[in-house]
């Protein structure tokens, strides 16, 4: 990780609940470099958006960080005091939020929102930050800005509401874009135009981003890394290209599977993976995805893998990780 922009270290978040310790995110660690685009995928519930709320310690009670490291910039993110963490959030690290209605006040105007966020970040009068605001929102697209820079969020379709959520995160021109599900309420064409515009915005300004989703059809056409996460631990990584084309995994496997494709005849019907993701409080002994692995043995059930770097880029948690890769276990 050394030289990398994000590292991220044996990160461990916990709930405490009437149940017990939920581990939402167990022992992950992972690492972004300068004007990448990681995308860390799987299922909900998997421990994607904790994941990104601990980069940014939005974590609140009964949540707690509890363990791990979170290097930006040489500089750990968990001992930073929280006026250090308000000048690096929306400044050095920008979020887009699923919901574009969470980071957008109903009280106040687009532009009255946007001017705070950069005066908050920037030596700039309140005159010039308005011009910025006028100048971002016609980047992302939106029609009349020097108009619609007064209006309220509820006067903007979601679609419009993302694109403004997506200029106040990169009017600071973070070095880092975290984007949670940015386009998961929107319809299909308006998310095709919304990652267009994200990935446009960020080879631009040369901003790395971590994209987390479920949806893997987006991930091929815009990240060049993908790690796959399940019950809280990264279970592969590796360029996206050769993960799609060969997974290390079987749980990365069954996600392929499952997601639909262009290539295939519109009458095939779509495979799942069967079961249903563990308990965070209990998991199963061994590796966790075993009691919904076809081809789980003996060493799935007792033996706990660890994320393991297997050459070229890839990494997998999967004992079989060499036979899988290789061709040479049948997984049919």
């Amino acid at each position: 990780m050394e030289g990398s922009l994000l590292g991220v270290v044996d990160l461990r978040t916990v709930f405490l609940t009437d149940d017990g310790i939920l581990r939402a995110v167990d022992g992950v660690s992972f690492s972004v470099n300068e004007s990448e685009r990681v995308a860390i995928v799987g299922e909900s519930g998997s421990g994607k958006s904790v994941t990104a709320a601990s980069i940014m310690r939005l974590i609140e009670p009964p949540g707690a960080i509890v363990n791990g490291r979170v290097i930006f910039r040489d500089r750990d993110l968990l001992e930073l005091s929280e006026a250090e963490m308000q000048q690096i959030r929306g400044g050095d690290i920008a979020m887009i939020f699923q919901d574009p209605m969470t980071a957008l006040d109903p009280m106040f105007t687009i532009g009255d929102q946007m001017v705070q966020t950069l005066k908050a970040h920037q030596e700039i009068t309140r005159a010039a930050a308005r011009e910025a605001a006028v100048d971002a929102l016609n980047d992302v697209g939106i029609p009349n800005p020097k108009r619609r820079v007064d209006d309220y969020p509820h006067q903007f379709s979601g679609g419009m509401r993302q694109r403004v959520v997506i200029a106040m995160a990169l009017m600071c021109r973070p070095s880092l874009l975290i984007a949670d599900e940015p386009t998961t309420a929107l319809d299909v064409t308006t998310q095709a135009q919304v990652f267009d515009l994200m990935m446009t915005l960020a080879e631009d300004l040369k901003t790395a981003v971590i994209l987390i989703t479920h949806d893997l059809g987006v991930v091929a056409g815009f990240c060049e890394t993908v790690q796959v996460m399940y019950a809280g631990r990264m279970m592969e990584r590796g360029h996206a290209s050769d993960v799609y084309r060969n997974p290390g995994h079987p749980y990365t496997k069954g996600l392929l599977r499952s997601a639909t494709r262009v290539d295939h005849d519109a009458k095939r019907r779509l495979e799942t993976i069967g079961g249903s993701p563990p308990s965070l409080i209990s998991p199963p002994s061994g590796c966790r995805f075993h009691p919904r692995c076809d081809h789980a043995g003996d060493l799935c059930v007792t033996n706990d893998p660890v994320l393991t770097d297997l050459g070229e880029g890839r990494a997998s948690s999967c004992h079989f990780a060499d036979e899988l890769l290789g061709g040479s276990w049948n997984r049919e």
